[in-house]
């Protein structure tokens, strides 16, 4: 399944698997960022892979100017509904990561909460910031938030299973050559669904070397939504601040 997020990231099954993702975390990595970037109300800020909107409907909701793209309809759906409760105007349009480039200049670009790693190939996983780095102003800043390969190795989750309303969620997790691999069985009733994601695992140095061979400056290493400095042992996540 070379392409597994098409159907997956456009089934409505997507949003109740992950309806346990609330607002709080979106909040505090956006909290960190907005702290250690200076923006003005007029910066233009793009949201790569934005999905169902969380960031840029907080980002909307302090008065900046947002972009957001995704793949999936069914999730850009979701997010315009959910801003229009809030009263809050959306710029969303469905795109490819892949293939998307821009002829106006961003000052924040956030590719955000595991929206990478999706592809086959690393000229794929990587097209999108070599592609953007264009679009952006002399200074502006790329936020880059990913798992932590050598955390996730020690300490894969391999079952796990959740019941929400009349739904059961099982997730089963391995790895298989330098990828990650979920697979998802949902039950309703007599009914059974089944879904896959996979997520090519690259470690922080082979990060930052491709992105600085791209152009970028590698600022601040991040390990978790809170703030914390980046240890690859212990660190959940790796979120690095490059700049251009």
């Amino acid at each position: 399944m070379k392409e597994w997020f098409r159907e997956w990231f456009n089934s409505k099954e997507y949003l109740n698997v992950y309806q346990h993702r609330n607002d709080d975390d979106a909040e505090k990595l956006l909290n960190l960022i907005l702290k250690e970037i200076h923006l003005t109300k007029h910066s233009c800020i793009l949201d790569a892979a934005c999905g169902a909107g969380r960031h840029s409907i907080f980002l909307s909701s302090k008065g900046f100017n947002v972009i957001g793209f995704d793949l999936s309809k069914t999730l850009l759906m979701q997010a315009k509904k959910d801003a229009l409760e809030k009263n809050i105007k959306l710029n969303l349009f469905c795109a490819d990561i892949r293939k998307i480039y821009f002829k106006r200049k961003f000052d924040l670009v956030l590719n955000l909460f595991t929206s990478f790693g999706y592809f086959e190939t690393d000229e794929e996983n990587f097209s999108f910031a070599e592609n953007i780095i264009d679009s952006m102003n002399f200074g502006a800043v790329y936020v880059f938030d990913y798992l932590n390969k050598e955390f996730l190795l020690n300490n894969l989750v391999h079952e796990s299973i959740r019941n929400i309303g009349d739904r059961q969620i099982i997730e089963k997790r391995s790895f298989q050559g330098e990828r990650v691999i979920k697979e998802i069985e949902i039950r309703n009733g007599g009914k059974k669904n089944s879904y896959f994601e996979s997520v090519h695992l690259y470690d922080e140095t082979f990060i930052i070397d491709r992105f600085e061979k791209i152009g970028y400056k590698t600022g601040k290493i991040f390990g978790d939504y809170e703030g914390h400095s980046f240890d690859r042992v212990i660190s959940p996540r790796l979120i690095i601040f490059f700049s251009k």
